[in-house]
This record gives structure tokens, C-alpha cells and sequence, in this order.
């Protein structure tokens, strides 16, 4: 009988030094891999420097960005200085948002504001970097991804319609916000398995690696189904707002850091917007709007103001997403106060 539970305590003590050795030579190859194909010396670091922070952007591009977001100025000063002093026709523009500016929602009708900005002003030349699904969480490792490379001259940020995609849980502001949102609430059991799995990933490059390929294949396949659409409350609206807020003024602050030399928020507009009344998120927005064009060096460029007149059924085709029509109507309202407001033509 003794014998026999050290035999069980030596094979258990033997399976988890296989473990541990197992976890030690994944992590060993992931990271070596990661540095050696994307050139990146954090990826070494990370799980022992604290601030820095890894997204995947495209899986299936094999993007992804890993930073330090107390770094802000990316580039090398003698790029700077030659950007300064550099003449170009053209003005660089980087585009951000989620669908909304990505565009080409609406089939045959189709087409997006930043292809149709680029169409009507022959001035500037428009990367257009929105995504389905992208807010702010998404955005800014990947402006901090493309500023390591270049910078542009003028960025738009339209991210109005994704902000409550931070009710689904924050990804990179827990820190800086204590909330758990009414859809995360759970027992204590999964509130540690939750903790534990932040751990691992805060810790362990593999195993954030591979939880990214779960998450992807879930989206594909739906092998886990998707938790149920709830009203959001007041609380988590502030939250949400806030979120966006700190990611915003981060975005702002790269770029002027990063010679960028004008930010412009779009703030674009739903079909429900359109009757005129005000929910409690577009008066949080809004207010949000107002103390980043008073803090920081970014312009707000309004769009859902004077909306009267305007068909929704030519402007939309589901609610939020325009037709070529409202596409269009958006990007030469966009190009009015661009050209009204911006240094590169005023001084012209």
C-alpha cells in the first residue's frame, strides 16, 4: 500500500515536470519563431516588461503588433527631421473605423467615404485602414503598427458605431477601469478561471497565440454560441464611452508625437439619428467630443447635424451602413470642413 502512493506521487511528480518542461520548450519555440519572423526584439520580453501589450490584427496575414504604449515617439528623430523638410503633391491620409468606413456594406450599391474623399479631393492620398468590427482596442496597435513605418499627414478616427463592443469586456484598459460589465458577470468559479486565463496570456506567448486560433475558429465555425444581446445600462454606456475616450487620447497623442499634423474625429451618424432625438450614448459621445477637441490638438468633424431633408432609403441600406449616396454626401461634407479648417489648404 505504501508503495503504491509512492509510486502514484512519483509519476505524478514525473507528469508534471513533463509539464512544466513541455510549457517551458513551447514557449521557448513560439518566441523564437515570433522574433525571428516578425523582427521584433519584444516578443522576447514579453511576460516580463509589464507595459507592453500584443494584438492580432489579421491571423490570417500573420499581423500582429506588440508595443509599449508608454512609447510614443516610434520613429527615428533623423526620419523626422527628413519628413519634416520633405515636399510631396500629395497629402498622406490614414483612415480608421470600423465597417461604417471600411465601407462596401450595401452590395452593387456600394462604396466608402475614404475611396469616395480620395475621388473628389485630387490633393490627397487616402490609406484606408478601417475594418469590419474594428474599435478603438483594434485601432490603436494598429496606427501604433503602421507609425513604426511612416506617418501621414492628416487621420481620420471614425469610431462611433463600436464603441459598445467594450460591453463584451475590456481588453486594454482593465487597468485603468474597475467595471464589470452586466453580460461579464458570473459566479465565483468563473470569475478565477477568468483571472487565470488573463494570466497565461499576460504571461505566456503560446498560450496567447493559441487562444487567438480558438477565438478565430470560433468566429468561423460558431462552435461555442454567442452570449444573448442585452439592453445595455446607463453604467455600462459611461464605461463603454470611456474606454473609448483613453483610446482616443491615446491615438491623438501618437500621433502628434509622430508628426502627424492634423487629427480629425468623424462623427458619422445612424438612420435612427435622423428623427432627431438624442439616446443617453449620443449625449455621452458628444460630451466626449467636446473635452478631446478642448484638451487635445484633434477636430471634431460633426456629421449628424442639419440632417433634415436627408431620404434614409437612399442614404442607408440597413440602419447604419450608406449606400453609394450616403458615401459620397459624407465624404464631400468631410471635404468641406477639411478644406475649410486645414493648414494645407487655408495657407494655400
Amino acid at each position: 500500500m505504501i508503495s503504491s502512493k509512492r509510486n502514484l506521487a512519483s509519476e505524478t511528480i514525473r507528469y508534471f515536470i513533463i509539464l512544466i518542461l513541455t510549457i517551458f520548450f513551447l514557449e521557448l519555440l513560439t518566441r523564437t519563431f515570433f522574433f525571428i519572423t516578425l523582427k521584433e526584439i519584444n516578443f522576447i520580453k514579453y511576460g516580463f516588461k509589464k507595459d507592453l501589450e500584443i494584438h492580432t490584427l489579421d491571423l490570417s496575414k500573420f499581423e500582429i503588433s506588440i508595443f509599449d504604449r508608454n512609447i510614443i515617439n516610434l520613429n527615428i528623430p533623423n526620419q523626422l527631421e527628413e519628413k519634416k523638410f520633405k515636399s510631396n503633391k500629395e497629402i498622406l491620409v490614414w483612415t480608421f473605423g470600423g465597417s461604417t468606413t471600411k465601407g462596401y456594406n450595401c452590395g452593387s450599391d456600394s462604396s466608402s467615404w475614404p475611396e469616395q474623399l480620395k475621388k473628389i479631393n485630387n490633393s490627397i492620398n487616402v490609406l484606408n485602414f478601417a475594418e469590419n468590427g474594428y474599435s478603438t482596442d483594434k485601432s490603436i496597435p494598429l496606427l501604433w503598427k503602421n507609425l513604426k513605418k511612416n506617418s501621414p499627414e492628416i487621420i481620420f478616427w471614425a469610431h462611433k458605431f463600436n464603441i459598445s463592443k467594450a460591453t463584451s469586456g475590456l481588453t486594454r484598459n482593465k487597468n485603468l477601469i474597475n467595471h464589470e460589465f452586466k453580460n461579464q458577470k458570473a459566479n465565483k468559479l468563473n470569475l478565477t478561471i477568468k483571472e487565470i486565463d488573463k494570466t497565461l496570456k499576460d504571461k505566456l506567448l503560446f498560450y496567447y497565440f493559441f487562444d487567438q486560433i480558438i477565438i478565430r475558429i470560433n468566429i468561423k465555425f460558431n462552435v461555442f454560441e454567442a452570449s444573448q444581446e442585452y439592453v445595455i445600462e446607463k453604467k455600462d454606456w459611461e464605461v463603454a464611452v470611456k474606454n473609448f475616450e483613453i483610446n482616443t487620447a491615446e491615438a491623438i497623442k501618437l500621433s502628434k508625437e509622430n508628426m502627424v499634423s492634423e487629427f480629425y474625429i468623424v462623427s458619422l451618424f445612424s438612420e435612427k439619428e435622423l428623427k432627431g432625438n438624442k439616446d443617453y450614448f449620443n449625449i455621452l459621445y458628444d460630451k466626449t467630443l467636446n473635452f478631446l477637441e478642448k484638451e487635445t490638438y484633434a477636430k471634431i468633424i460633426y456629421l449628424n447635424k442639419d440632417l433634415e431633408g436627408l431620404d434614409p432609403k437612399k442614404y442607408f441600406c440597413d440602419g447604419m451602413h450608406k449606400t453609394y449616396t450616403g458615401n459620397l454626401d459624407t465624404a464631400k461634407k468631410i471635404n468641406k470642413y477639411f478644406i475649410n479648417h486645414s493648414k494645407f489648404f487655408i495657407n494655400q
